[in-house]
């Protein structure tokens, strides 16, 4: 079964509904979903419930959301169900109930093969467990021809939930919608088709009549084979600007879909969510901070730039194996090529034992330098050390400024706009003798660590050229298409700003 884009549409009056239903058929809306809780007067002029059926040249989902529900109806007992009553004999194809409001009205209504299709809803007012999701859903399904349950999603692993309980569901051969709310719950409407979801809402730009709708358009384009949605795994993900890059190179090679920060909190990555993010649709996803040590332990299979690593910041999925790669590598070569670092002989300092600092080993290494490890927590960075073939030293003893470096990286997340750290991380010591200082954040594209550089006398370089290099690497890596990385650039650039 195809999934069906609703177009929601807010319009207060009539004029406006035909105008509106009229744009969203145009944008590749299936059905319009007209929201008689926005309708002024509707509950009190006479008529105006049939003008507006009649406005809308197409099919029709009637809604009387309620305030309970999230709508702007206050319609409530016998006043309300009168007026529903005459909203199901009114010639729309859907009509919405909602499990609680419209409790009695659904009971006594059998499902008939004429008459429009009853949509059973419940829309959650917090974020709800798979056990939550799962007894709504299925009791929406008992007394309606569609079931749909909405939950707010605070991060990503909330609307995993949900789609697993639909992958659930579309085993059952059930009529169905779920729908994750807000930005985190975006996957849920990007992969509707992924799980099996009957109805998708979608929403005209600039008019959402309900957080994280997706534009007609898109869903539209989303639902087809050829799209591409691709997502990026990490906590926090406020900072980053690969959801524009990503959707310039998507559009630098002619192909249609979207690219999602999705915020998982450390003990949200597991195996069986990137599974699921794959089985709903996704064709690839990115890793970074603070996940790309878990990424590499889930994958089946490693290439050669993890596997020297030890760190995935990309995972692909083949056979039904997951497969990890690390295209930081390339993106720091890349970064180091264009910059002119010259590495070979050089005693270099990378600050940081994470995913970034095992890239950045892995390269100063391959490129001839003698790599020391420094970071926070010692243990970390002698065990980093030891696994490829650096010498650690203590921060204490890096910041007292006793050895002299010709690179210094900063590959932490240290200095990140809008995080508690956005600091310096850079050993004012080691800046004695006038190093390259490479930052690998890139937002802001001048870190306080970078200014305090360049006020010692140093050459001192952002992250955005590594960004960019292992993005593109990705993308190729996912869709087989090489990106324009100017593209690239500039739409992080613009984001930057």
């Amino acid at each position: 079964m195809m999934t069906l884009v609703v177009a929601s549409l807010v319009e207060r009056g009539i004029a406006g509904v035909a105008r509106s239903s009229t744009k969203a058929f145009a944008a590749g809306a299936d059905v319009v979903e007209l929201r008689l809780d926005h309708i002024r007067g509707l509950e009190r002029k006479a008529g105006l419930l049939d003008e507006a059926r009649s406005a809308v040249d197409g099919p029709v989902v009637a809604t009387l959301r309620s305030a309970r529900e999230g709508g702007l109806s206050r319609c409530t007992g016998a006043s309300r169900a009168r007026l529903l009553a005459t909203v199901l004999d009114s010639g729309f194809e859907y009509v919405d109930l909602e499990l609680v409001a419209d409790r009695k009205l659904l009971e006594s209504r059998e499902r008939r093969s004429r008459g429009p299709k009853i949509i059973g809803s419940y829309h959650f007012r917090r974020p709800a467990t798979r056990s939550e999701i799962r007894r709504l859903l299925e009791r929406a399904c008992e007394t309606a021809d569609i079931g749909k349950v909405a939950a707010p999603c605070d991060h990503a692993g909330h609307a995993v939930a949900i789609a697993d309980v639909g992958l659930e569901f579309s085993k059952r051969k059930r009529g169905f919608a779920v729908v994750g709310m807000g930005a985190q719950g975006q996957l849920t409407r990007a992969c509707a088709s992924g799980i099996g979801s009957e109805l998708v809402y979608a929403c005209l730009p600039g008019s959402p009549a309900a957080p994280g709708q997706l534009d007609a358009g898109l869903q539209s384009d989303l639902r087809h084979k050829e799209s591409v949605v691709l997502g990026l795994v990490g906590h926090p993900v406020t900072h980053s600007v690969s959801k524009p890059m990503q959707e310039a190179a998507l559009r630098s090679v002619g192909l249609k879909g979207m690219y999602m920060p999705l915020d998982v909190p450390p003990g949200g990555m597991s195996r069986k969510a990137v599974t699921t993010l794959f089985k709903i649709g996704f064709a690839g996803l990115n890793v970074t901070i603070p996940h790309k040590r878990k990424a590499f332990d889930m994958c089946d299979m490693r290439r050669p730039s993890a596997a020297s690593t030890g760190a995935v910041n990309t995972l692909t999925r083949m056979n039904g194996r997951i497969v990890g790669e690390n295209t930081d590598v390339l993106g720091l070569t890349r970064l180091i090529d264009a910059k002119k670092v010259y590495t070979k002989g050089a005693d270099s300092l990378v600050i940081g034992a994470g995913g970034a600092a095992r890239a950045a080993c892995r390269v100063l290494l391959d490129g001839g330098s003698v790599v020391t490890v420094a970071a926070r927590r010692d243990g970390r960075a002698r065990a980093l050390a030891r696994s490829c073939g650096a010498k650690a030293k203590s921060f204490s003893s890096v910041s007292a400024g006793t050895s002299s470096y010709g690179i210094v990286v900063n590959a932490t997340p240290v200095g990140t706009r809008g995080a508690r750290l956005e600091r310096v991380n850079v050993p004012e010591g080691v800046l004695e003798g006038k190093p390259v200082f490479i930052d690998l954040v890139y937002n802001p594209p001048v870190t306080r660590s970078m200014k305090l550089a360049r006020d010692r006398g140093c050459i001192a370089h952002g992250g955005l050229e590594m960004l960019v290099g292992q993005g593109a690497e990705s993308f190729r890596i996912w869709t087989g298409c090489t990106p324009d990385p100017s593209a690239m650039r500039a739409a992080a650039r613009r984001a930057l700003r």
